[in-house]
């Protein structure tokens, strides 16, 4: 299946203005299309989640949404190339606060994770 087959089709995507809207707008651009004509836009992930598990729209949603949305979601991911996509991320702390040992045990594996995601490259 490709991208372009899906252009005309019904979609809700969150606002191009937004965090996700350049990266949206990028994957289509790298298929040489024009980004669709939305009938809905929502800046609400669940919002745009229940619309396409109506079975009448399509979404592009983060890896992430999918992944954690568990196997019985009633969203379908359909077999499409798009560009890979980065975007920089960071850990903010607040000034002279101690992390609890939970959050510096969360910190210390998001650091392993993204140092052997870059090692790999």
């Amino acid at each position: 299946m490709k991208l372009a087959e899906l252009v005309r089709e019904v979609w809700t995507l969150p606002p191009l203005d937004g965090y996700l809207g350049p990266m949206i707008a990028e994957a289509f651009q790298a298929h040489g299309l024009e980004v669709p004509r939305v009938t809905v836009f929502s800046p609400n992930a669940p919002i745009r989640s229940g619309l396409v598990a109506t079975g009448r729209f399509l979404s592009i949603v983060p890896k992430s949404v999918v992944t954690f949305s568990g196997k019985n979601a009633p969203l379908k991911v359909l077999p499409i190339d798009l560009p890979t996509t980065r975007e920089a991320m960071g850990i903010v702390t607040l000034k002279n606060r101690t992390l609890s040992p939970i959050a510096q045990l969360f910190v210390d594996c998001a650091r392993d994770v993204a140092n052997t995601r870059t090692k790999r490259k």
